[in-house]
């Protein structure tokens, strides 16, 4: 069977009930295992579907000894596992996707869990390798679910997902769900990616239990490299909720920069305090610091709202203007009180003639800080003014 061009218009969803995809990179010694479970699987149930693999750049036999084994094969020669992952949602002809590896470590004629599901009415079904102590088997387990296990962590805390085990490559959901997430990670990353979309897209999510099996071919390397994709997992998980990463650390620099600037006023090193312009500097480092990343938050909200991935809030309050409005008056305000410190500092200094450094920096320090986040705000504004234009000419439909 030839292989289909990745980028071919995708089939319709629901000429067939199922589709299992089999992601391949260099699996030459696996895949016809794996094909040959998948379609154990498909018959023994009398399932209309198809067995399709995704072959991602192998270099290897593996498109022909899966094509030799039954499968559908098609060619994604953009390396990467979300890109793997692209292809074969988008070359599915089946109402269902159950997603699986090629290295056998997913038992694939033993997917009735997930195909109840899905019925049921699930738009997703995700593997839980740690619900009955499954996947002890393979060898870097422990390892892997320790990472895996924070990882799950942070994602749950974030974005309130139901999902125990972010990792996990088996997994189901209806083609339409899938396709309508518009996935876009290239790599690793794309498994949590998926979650995190269907997450806030207020999908139906299910999990079920996962035995994970030691790979069929211990010669075969692991494409797994720990440290490099839990990063970009974390990495992805972080940066897409702007109220963590941004908002709420940018809210406390504010409040321990306001300390800061405060407490030489109450407690001066002159009257016997601790407290003088060094503490005064710092604060104001912090709360530049702050103003930085408020504006981050807001800035990457929008982005996220523009890639479907939050709620349409604040694109409609900055449409309204009064947002943007508010920030760049607020900005253009704070800026010219900064200035105006500034020059109320040189005058006082130019008429005592004394060059009192103390007085003189507990002026110009909040000064300074109230002068850069004017600016930063008022410019900020700006930009929040530009996404919310460029939003408001979506085209209706398009994420």
């Amino acid at each position: 069977m030839d292989d289909a061009a990745p980028d071919a218009a995708p089939p319709a969803a629901g000429d067939l009930d199922l589709t299992i995809v089999i992601l391949c990179r260099n699996e030459e010694g696996a895949i016809a295992h794996c094909v040959g479970e998948a379609r154990g699987f498909i018959g023994r149930n009398a399932i209309r579907g198809e067995v399709l693999v995704v072959d991602n750049g192998s270099s290897d036999r593996s498109a022909e000894r899966a094509r030799e084994a039954g499968a559908r094969v098609v060619a994604e020669p953009r390396a990467g596992y979300g890109n793997a992952i692209l292809a074969g949602i988008g070359s599915a002809r089946g109402r269902f996707v159950i997603l699986g590896d090629g290295d056998g470590e997913h038992d694939l004629d033993a997917l009735e869990p997930y195909y109840a599901k899905l019925q049921d009415g699930c738009d997703f079904v995700f593997g839980n390798r740690f619900a009955d102590g499954a996947g002890a088997g393979s060898a870097p387990f422990l390892w892997r679910y320790l990472g895996n296990a924070a990882l799950t962590a942070v994602g749950k805390a974030l974005y309130g997902s139901p999902v125990n085990d972010f990792n996990c490559g088996l997994r189901g959901f209806r083609t339409s769900s899938a396709r309508a997430l518009a996935l876009q990670c290239p790599g690793m990353e794309a498994a949590s990616e998926m979650i995190v979309k269907a997450a806030r897209a207020k999908a139906r999510i299910a999990e079920a239990p996962t035995t994970q099996r030691p790979a069929l071919d211990p010669a075969r390397s692991s494409h797994l490299r720990v440290w490099r994709d839990g990063w970009r997992h974390l990495r992805l998980l972080m940066m897409l909720s702007p109220r963590w990463l941004y908002l709420y650390p940018g809210c406390l620099l504010l409040a321990a920069g306001a300390l800061a600037l405060l407490a030489p006023i109450a407690n001066p090193v002159e009257e016997g305090g601790r407290f003088g312009s060094y503490t005064m500097l710092f604060g104001a480092a912090s709360v530049i610091c702050s103003a930085q990343l408020i504006a981050f938050s807001l800035l990457a909200q929008v982005f996220c709202e523009r890639i479907g991935l939050a709620e349409e809030r604040w694109t409609a309050r900055l449409q309204s203007g009064r947002v943007v409005n508010g920030s760049i008056l607020a900005g253009i305000l704070a800026a010219l009180l900064g200035a105006a410190g500034g020059l109320w500092s040189l005058y006082v200094w130019g008429q005592t003639g004394a060059p009192d450094i103390e007085t003189r920096m507990r002026v110009a320090i909040p000064s300074v800080a109230l002068l850069v986040c004017g600016v930063q705000l008022a410019f900020a504004g700006f930009i929040l003014a530009l996404l919310a234009t460029q939003g408001a000419r979506r085209t209706p439909g398009r994420a």
